[in-house]
């Protein structure tokens, strides 16, 4: 039977769907197609069960046993209500963008009316869009935080670690916190914010792992989208209690001063 997943866990399966929402209000087809009012719809749907996820996550935090309400739990609980509440808040333009793109319609008679609406519609949709942007970031940042706590508090479970060298670990990183796509025509992964540098063949290592998976992404110039495993968040969850390994130095050392020759006293 397996076993239910940790707050930390979850937490990075909360990312992954707020990275999966913010790719989908980023999609230029949303507003496109024969049915743009329900796909705002979808949308404000995904957004409110984000919501119940976060702060699902941070009731669990409130109610485990044993569990002393450290700072740190404390701090990691608040996160994730605030998360929920920019879930909301995203629901709610988008609710209101739907609205709006109805009367759109209604007004189909009055160009300059409807020119109007789109344009809200577009300021709406890229609000919910920005208010949603950082919760995959934030959600690994959270999850680091709890994951930790867990471990001082002897409440973790007993997982060994898995064996990564620094490269596949930065990678998980990076891909829980939604910086990795691919260009299948390229054959080469697109970074997003961050100075961390992921090669296609990390990728292709933690697929072979089973660690992480890719999905079809509909952003302009994005095949797909790499995201965690189950197995990949129950192996960030074991290593994130680490501290991140030093990066190797690229500097030159510096440079030997020049060799002098002694003049010979007369």
């Amino acid at each position: 039977m397996t076993a239910a997943p940790t707050v930390p866990e979850r937490l990075l399966g909360l990312g992954a769907d707020f990275t999966r929402h913010h790719d989908a209000l980023t999609d230029i087809a949303l507003l496109h197609g024969p049915d743009p009012g329900g796909n705002l719809a979808r949308r404000s749907t995904a957004a409110q069960a984000l919501a119940r996820e976060a702060l699902d996550v941070a009731e669990a935090l409130r109610a485990m046993p044993g569990l002393r309400h450290s700072p740190e739990v404390k701090a990691a609980a608040e996160r994730a209500v605030q998360l929920a509440a920019l879930a909301v808040l995203s629901t709610d333009h988008l609710l209101h963008a739907a609205d709006i793109l109805r009367e759109a319609r209604h007004a189909s008679g009055k160009p300059e009316v409807v020119r109007q609406h789109r344009l809200e519609v577009g300021r709406r949709i890229t609000l919910a869009a920005r208010l949603t942007s950082l919760g995959n970031e934030d959600c690994v940042a959270t999850a680091r935080l709890v994951a930790v706590e867990l471990h001082r508090q002897q409440l973790a479970p007993r997982l060994r670690p898995p064996a990564l060298s620094p490269a596949q670990r930065a990678a998980l990183e990076a891909v829980a916190s939604g910086r990795v796509t691919l260009a299948r025509h390229l054959d080469k992964t697109r970074l997003g914010r961050g100075d961390v540098r992921v090669s296609i063949s990390t990728i292709r290592s933690l697929e072979g792992r089973g660690l992480v998976h890719r999905e079809p992404c509909a952003l302009v110039l994005h095949d797909e989208r790499v995201h965690l495993t189950r197995d990949g968040r129950r192996a960030l969850t074991a290593v994130l209690i680490r501290p991140r390994p030093t990066a190797p130095t690229t500097a030159r050392p510096a440079a030997r001063p020049a060799a002098t020759t002694a003049v010979p006293a007369h």
